[in-house]
């Protein structure tokens, strides 16, 4: 479901997830809905209010009732509250009727079929309305003639595809469609990014810990601050990963896996810049500022406060190293785009987290499937 089986990093070594499987980012995604923020429509006019009532609609989207939210999330959310901080349930893209409790597979992608939405769904109402999907499929450069995008060259099993429509919308993630841009003349796609970098913190207690939990159930969003705090689960290969890699530190903090089934866990996210670059050759460069760790300092101090509140041993605690959840902004609106995610090439358009003009710091899945709708409506002529 992932890039090199998640094993993607930086130059820097900025350990970077990027899905690629039918569906995106939304299989491995946790499920958690935060509607865009204010500045989307006062600094660029895009007005997504009924888009994003359309989409609370039809999954429906809402916080998960009581008997979803694990023992773990409920002792976090008593330390948050404890800390004084506004913790509560979070909106998310879950069926209740079909979730099951104590799962904790959302972000290894759902079990249950149909209980997490993910934009599958889209694909197959496509493939039922005659679109055809394309697998094992990797499109290598637009097609252009005469300055308009006439469709895609693409490398398949069968060998090399031409592809070819009076519409191109790229939606390769934050990594790909700047590569498919620069190689159709515009040097600027992927010239900044962010990647919202974010950290786990945790400890052992004496409760069934996260890892029994649905994640991301309940949290706080300090907007000012540009920090996003939430409960999770991790599996104890990924958490040992994460620890290994954040060096002698989390080495020495290795044994805890083997009490994660009683190990609480909080993430932290936090909204960086725009610094770094995708490189031609597929590469990337993304830095974390100094501004950006000290966010990232300041959310693991109110995440261990909130684990102590919530019976945590402080001197049991531990640090992960700097993952990244979502790279976008490559090819940003205000940028390369217009308001209508329109590249400079006629009739080639992005859509996906690419689009998003600034730093985010947020997860993004609201935005990009109201983005997406507004989009349609433009070029059904709606």
């Amino acid at each position: 479901m992932l890039e090199r089986f998640g094993l993607t990093f930086s130059q820097e070594g900025t350990w970077v997830f990027h899905p690629k499987t039918v569906g995106g980012a939304s299989v491995v995604f946790c499920g958690t809905a935060f509607k865009p923020p204010p500045w989307l429509k006062e600094k660029y006019g895009i007005d997504l209010t009924e888009e994003v009532e359309e989409i609370f609609r039809e999954i429906p989207i809402q916080p998960l009732p009581d008997r979803l939210i694990g023992t773990a999330a409920c002792k976090i959310m008593e330390g948050a509250v404890a800390t004084g901080l506004d913790w509560k349930p979070l909106d998310k893209w879950i069926r209740p009727e079909k979730c099951r409790p104590n799962c904790g597979r959302c972000s290894l992608g759902c079990t249950v079929e149909g209980a997490k939405w993910t934009a599958r769904e889209f694909v197959e109402e496509a493939r039922k309305q005659g679109a055809e999907l394309l697998t094992n499929t990797r499109v290598t450069r637009l097609l252009v003639d005469g300055g308009k995008a006439v469709g895609v060259e693409a490398e398949s099993s069968v060998g090399r595809l031409n592809i070819h429509a009076q519409t191109v919308v790229l939606s390769g993630g934050g990594k790909a469609n700047p590569l498919i841009l620069q190689r159709a003349g515009l040097d600027k796609a992927g010239q900044g990014f962010f990647a919202d970098p974010l950290w786990f913190v945790g400890g052992p207690s004496e409760y069934p810990g996260s890892i029994h939990d649905i994640p991301m159930t309940a949290g706080a969003h300090l907007e000012e601050e540009g920090i996003v705090m939430t409960d999770f689960t991790l599996s104890p290969t990924i958490l040992a990963g994460f620890l290994a890699h954040a060096g002698a530190k989390g080495m020495a903090s290795l044994p805890r896996v083997a009490g994660i089934n009683k190990t609480l866990i909080i993430m932290i996210k936090v909204r960086d810049g725009l610094d770094g670059q995708i490189n031609p050759d597929g590469s990337f460069s993304k830095p974390i500022d100094p501004e950006t760790r000290k966010k990232l300092d300041q959310g693991a101090a109110l995440a261990e406060e909130i684990l102590v509140k919530a019976g945590v041993n402080r001197k049991k605690l531990f640090r992960t190293t700097t993952i990244a959840g979502h790279p976008g902004g490559t090819v940003r609106i205000g940028g390369l785009l217009d308001e209508n995610c329109r590249t400079p090439i006629e009739n080639c358009y992005c859509m996906d987290t690419t689009v998003i003009p600034e730093p985010w710091g947020l997860p993004p899945s609201v935005t990009v499937v109201a983005m997406a709708k507004r989009l349609a409506n433009r070029l059904a002529g709606n």
